[in-house]
C-alpha cells in the first residue's frame, strides 16, 4: 500500500491538491545507491519519518504503526535527481524570450513533469522574477504539487548585454548595482546569478557590453554579506577565470566555446568552483525526444516542436552549437578529472532531459556511479541546499526514486522508475497533468524549447 500525493477526485479533475498529514514509510531489502559515491549497498532498509530519513541499516528495522512497507527486492533507490539548470517555462516567451509573461499552468505542468521523471527539485536560472517566484512561494507553500524550486530570479548583466532584455537586472556603476542587487536580494533569491558574456550563443562573434569587472566584484560580495552563493554564465576560459578571481562560487556552463586548458581545470577545483555541466546545451541528437520518457511527459506537437528547433537542429546554427559537443565533453572530462565538482544542469527545461543529461556525462568519461552523484549530493551543494537534500543519509529529507533497474549498469536506468517520493510522500505519477495520463494541454500551451 502506498501513500498517494494526489487524492483520486483531484486526478479526475486534474487539481493539485496535496495531502498534508504524513505517513511513514518503510523501504525493505532495497539496493541503496545513497548519492554519496559511495558503492552501491544490497539488501537494506530505508524508515522515512514523515518528511524524513529516520533510518538506514541492513538488519531489520522496527515497524512503526500505520507505516506503509515497500517491498524494495529487486530494486534500486536513488535520492531525487536535483536539475542545477532550467529556466521554467511559462515566465516568457516570443523571439529571444524578451516578453514576460505569468503562465503559472504551464509551470505547474513542466513541474508535473520534473515530478514523474524523477527530478525532485530544480534551480531556475534566470527568468521572470514574479512568475518564477511565485511558483517557488506556490510550491514551499503546498498551493501546487510539483519539484522543489530554488531560483535567482532576476540575472545581473547589462544594458545590451548578454540577456539584458529577458528578466535580466542591468547594472552600469557599483552604487547602481548595489542599489538594484539589494532589491532583489531583499526577495530572497536561492542564489544570484551574474553573466559574463561577450558574445552570446550564436555563430558569429560578437562584442557584447559587460558589467566592468569592479562591479561585478562588489555586487559579489554584497551577495555573500547576504549569505547567498553566487554563479555566473560564462563560455570562454579567460571571461570564467575573471570571474572566480571576482568571487564567484560557481559556473553556470563548463567553457564551451572551446578546449580549455588543463592548468585552468586545476585552478577550478583548488578554488572550490563548482560546474553545472548543461551538456544539453550542446546537444544535437533530435532522437532523444522519442524516448519513452520524452513521450510521457511531452505532447507529440511539443516533442515536434522541439525536434525542429532551429537553435539546435538543421540550421547554420544549430550546426555549429552541435559542433560544440566535442569540446564540452573534453572539457567536462578534463574538470572531472582534476577534481572539480560538477552537478548535473541541462538548461533544456523539461523533466526527462536530465536522464539524458546524465547519459552525457558517462558518455563523456564519468561512471554511472558519479553521473548519479553529479545529479543528486553535487546538484544540491551548486545550489548550497546539501545539508538537507541530495543524498539518502539519516536527517536528509526524504526525497528519493525508486527503480527497477539497475543504473549502475547501464545510467539509462535512472529512467526506470517504479516510484518517487517528495518529503517522505509518495508522487501519484498516475494523477500529474501530463500526455501519459491522458491530459491534452491547452492550445498554444508548449513547455519545450
Amino acid at each position: 500500500m502506498s501513500i498517494k500525493f494526489l487524492a483520486a477526485a483531484a486526478a479526475l479533475i486534474w487539481t493539485s491538491i496535496s495531502i498534508s498529514v504524513h505517513a511513514d514509510v518503510l523501504i525493505e531489502n532495497v539496493t541503496l545507491i545513497d548519492g554519496t559515491g559511495v558503492p552501491a549497498r544490497a539488501n537494506t532498509n530505508v524508515l522515512v519519518t514523515g518528511d524524513t530519513i529516520t533510518e538506514i541499516s541492513t538488519s531489520p528495522i522496527a515497524i512503526p504503526a500505520g507505516a506503509a512497507r515497500v517491498d524494495g527486492t529487486g530494486k534500486y533507490l536513488i535520492p531525487g535527481l536535483i536539475n542545477s539548470h532550467i529556466h521554467l517555462p511559462g515566465g516568457r516567451t516570443g523571439p529571444g524570450n524578451r516578453t514576460l509573461i505569468s503562465d503559472t499552468a504551464l509551470g505547474e505542468r513542466v513541474l508535473h513533469g520534473f515530478l514523474y521523471a524523477g527530478v525532485t527539485a530544480i534551480y531556475d536560472s534566470g527568468n521572470n522574477i514574479d512568475y518564477v517566484f511565485k511558483m517557488r512561494d506556490d510550491e514551499r507553500a503546498g498551493r501546487i504539487v510539483a519539484a522543489r524550486v530554488f531560483s535567482t530570479g532576476r540575472l545581473v548583466t547589462r544594458a545590451g548585454g548578454y540577456q539584458c532584455c529577458a528578466g535580466g537586472l542591468q547594472v552600469e556603476g557599483i552604487e547602481d548595482g548595489l542599489r538594484k542587487l539589494d532589491d532583489v536580494i531583499a526577495r530572497k533569491p536561492d542564489m544570484l546569478k551574474f553573466i559574463r558574456e561577450r558574445r552570446g550563443m550564436g555563430v558569429n562573434s560578437a562584442n557584447l557590453p559587460m558589467v566592468p569587472l569592479d562591479v561585478m566584484t562588489a555586487l559579489i560580495a554584497r551577495a555573500h554579506e547576504a549569505g547567498i552563493r553566487t554563479t555566473v554564465h560564462v563560455s570562454e576560459e579567460q571571461l570564467a577565470r575573471e570571474s572566480v578571481e571576482a568571487g564567484i562560487d560557481a559556473l553556470a556552463h563548463p567553457v564551451y566555446l572551446a578546449e580549455s586548458s588543463e592548468e585552468f581545470a586545476k585552478f577550478l577545483a583548488a578554488k572550490g568552483i563548482i560546474v553545472s555541466t548543461t551538456m544539453g546545451r550542446v546537444d544535437a541528437d533530435a532522437t532523444v525526444f522519442d524516448e519513452p520518457i520524452f513521450a510521457a511527459t511531452m505532447s507529440p506537437e511539443e516533442r515536434k516542436s522541439n525536434q525542429a528547433n532551429p537553435g539546435y537542429f538543421n540550421t547554420p546554427r544549430g550546426t555549429w552549437r552541435s559542433g560544440l559537443m566535442k569540446a564540452v565533453m573534453h572539457n567536462i572530462l578534463q574538470m572531472h578529472q582534476a577534481g572539480v565538482v560538477l552537478a548535473a544542469g541541462t538548461d533544456r527545461s523539461m523533466g526527462a532531459y536530465l536522464h539524458r543529461e546524465l547519459f552525457l556525462l558517462v558518455q563523456s568519461g564519468l561512471t554511472p556511479l558519479e553521473a548519479i552523484t553529479a545529479g543528486t549530493l553535487n546538484s544540491a551543494k551548486y545550489i548550497g541546499v546539501d545539508d538537507r537534500l541530495g543524498t539518502i543519509e539519516k536527517g536528509k529529507l526524504a526525497d528519493l526514486v525508486l527503480l527497477a533497474r539497475d543504473p549502475l549498469s547501464d545510467i539509462a536506468n535512472t529512467a526506470a522508475i517504479v516510484s518517487v517520493y517528495k518529503g517522505g510522500m509518495e508522487i501519484d505519477r498516475s494523477a500529474l497533468k501530463l500526455p501519459v495520463n491522458g491530459f491534452v494541454a491547452p492550445p498554444g500551451a508548449d513547455s519545450g524549447e
